[in-house]
């Protein structure tokens, strides 16, 4: 009875959240506010645990329709920051499974990211008005073209074929999200390795996951 109470109460706050207009919600902190008075950092123990044991803070993004780029605000230089989990519905924070799915794969993603070079400033996109763009990955350029149709951003680099990539501008944040089926694509087009099997790993897992994506979080110079 108690673990149905709760998760309608993670639910109805996470929509409320959701609805309000701001994408970044903090696992551990809505269980501690449902419970009333239990820190984040008491309830993140039971929902952040990693693989190993450790802790991880795990900030999970809902995607909101409003926050989508557009031909004028994505016009810039961007740099990496962190990687990025995007869920397509507040409704998944309910789930379970899918909180599990989303922490090993914000694991496994900065893995690979590290792995290949991704540190915060290591890799940059520069988005010019002309619909050329440039991207820098461990001071190695490559040219290509953007553009923004029907809400997603359509992205062609290195010979790599157009990607099609979910956006969300938050401030000076940027997130560049894809589904299972073009995560190896777009790390690819990104000038990194994409048959690392951390890769694999999570490209395995947002397929089990519906209404999941994964990418990276760049913020704008």
């Amino acid at each position: 009875m108690k673990k149905n109470v709760l998760r309608m109460a993670l639910m109805s706050l996470a929509l409320t959240v959701a609805t309000s207009g701001h994408a970044q919600i903090d696992l551990g902190d809505l269980a501690g506010k449902v419970l009333g008075g239990v820190s984040s950092s008491a309830s993140s123990q039971t929902s952040g645990q990693t693989e190993n044991g450790g802790l991880m803070q795990t900030l999970t993004s809902v995607f909101s329709k409003d926050k989508q780029a557009s031909a004028n605000n994505i016009v810039g230089t961007w740099s990496y920051s962190e990687p990025a989990i995007l869920l397509t519905s507040s409704n998944i924070l309910s789930n379970a499974a899918y909180k599990i799915a989303a922490n090993k794969a914000e694991s496994k993603l900065q893995q690979y990211l590290s792995q290949y070079g991704f540190a915060p400033g290591s890799f940059t996109m520069t988005f010019n008005e002309d619909g050329t763009c440039v991207e820098t990955l461990k001071g190695k350029s490559m040219k290509g073209k953007w553009q923004v149709k029907d809400s997603k951003l359509l992205l062609t680099i290195g010979g790599v074929k157009t990607l099609s990539i979910t956006t969300q501008i938050d401030g000076n944040e940027m997130m560049l999200t894809v589904d299972a089926t073009k995560l190896l694509n777009m790390f690819k087009s990104f000038g990194a390795n994409s048959s690392n099997n951390n890769l694999k790993t999570i490209a395995s897992l947002l397929k089990g996951a519906k209404g999941m994506q994964a990418g990276i979080t760049m913020k704008k110079q």
